[in-house]
This record gives structure tokens, sequence and C-alpha cells, in this order.
């Protein structure tokens, strides 16, 4: 099974991605599953996908040996504010009002603007992909986008117990899973791929298919 490097240290990601992987017919490794201490890239970009394209590049330069797969996400708050829009900041737009960021304090910040908001607001998930890998001297690099239907996802004023670490979202964030609302925290994997996994393969595999064989 064909060998794909994992751009992230989120422990959250690196789960979604090996599975993800695994069902198209790889193996995701992670930095610490081959222990490598690399640099994290500058993020210049705007978009979701050029900074995961930009991720992957950065990455690939300081490792040649297997392809590298990085992924930003991004969202979009519907119908809310200016100034209650993170503008794919998040982390930024939590520390702005709450001094600091935790992913708790992230939970409660997005649940704030719901309530604001009568209780729920409609949200759209992006996610880009970016993958990088050496081709003699040069170093090929793809990326995609692929986002979710706003009228599938919402954030809510009512936090979750649960919790899913790296992911502030996770707690306040409801998925419509045929016909039942959710929370993103409360997912088993089943509900895991009708809600995104699904999506976020189709536009993997297109990536994945750029590669050159072996």
């Amino acid at each position: 099974m064909r060998q794909i490097l994992l751009a992230t240290t989120n422990p959250g990601k690196v789960m979604t991605f090996k599975k993800i992987l695994a069902k198209l017919g790889y193996e995701g490794v992670s930095f610490a599953d081959l222990g490598l201490n690399l640099e994290e890239p500058d993020e210049t970009k705007l978009t979701a996908d050029e900074i995961a394209a930009e991720k992957a590049l950065g990455y690939a330069k300081q490792y040649k040996d297997l392809p590298v797969l990085a992924r930003d996400d991004t969202n979009d708050l519907i119908g809310v504010a200016e100034e209650d829009d993170p503008k794919n900041h998040n982390k930024a737009f939590v520390v702005a009002r709450k001094g600091k960021y935790t992913d708790e304090l992230g939970a409660e910040t997005f649940a704030e603007v719901a309530h604001k908001y009568g209780g729920e607001v409609a949200c759209r998930f992006n996610w880009g992909y970016g993958l990088a890998w050496h081709d003699g001297d040069e170093i090929k690099v793809v990326n995609t986008l692929v986002s979710t239907n706003p009228e599938d996802i919402k954030v809510v004023d009512k936090i979750s117990p649960k919790r899913v670490p790296g992911f502030c979202f996770s707690p306040v964030m409801q998925v419509n899973i045929n016909g039942v609302w959710k929370y993103d925290s409360e997912l088993d994997d089943e509900d895991s791929w009708i809600a995104y996994w699904n999506l976020q393969a189709e536009g993997i595999k297109k990536l994945l298919d750029q590669l050159p064989e072996f």
C-alpha cells in the first residue's frame, strides 16, 4: 500500500486523514509515525486550497521520500454581521474576544455568536487540500477545494459536553444526518462518512489520481 505523509500534527486531522486514505487504498503516515521534526511553513495565501498547497510544498521541500498531503479548513457563518464574521481566522477571532485561544474558549465564543442570532447560524465548511511530490529535480503541487451545503450544518448556542481535540467548533456545530441534527462531537464513523468524509474523499482522490505510478 502506497504511503502518503500527512502534513499536520493535529491528532483529529491525522485520524481523519488515515481513515479516508485507507478507503482510497493508501496508508497515511504522520510525522510522529516517522519520527520527523519538520518546520511548519508560513501561511501567506488567502483561500483554503491555496494555503493547503503552500503547506504541502513547504513540507515537501523538507522531506522528499513520500508525497505530502496537507489540509486547511475555513468556514463561512451565513448571515452574520461583519463584526461576528471570523473571516477564516477563527483563532484570531477568539483571541480578540477572549484574550487567548483554547478549544473551550473557541466553543464558547461561537456559541455566543449563535445566541446573538436566535440560537443558531447556518455554516458552510470548506476543506482545501494540497498534494506535493518530487518529480526528478522538481516538486509538483496540486490542490482542490470541497465545501459543504450550508443547509446541512449550523452553529448553535448550546455546547455539547463532548469535545474533539483541536476542533473548537465540534461541540457547538450540528450536522443534518438523514434528517436528524447531531453534534459534530457526537458523530460516529458512519455519521462522519455521511456528513464529511465521503465529500473529502472525492476531493483527495482527484489529487491522488495525479500522482505518477510507482
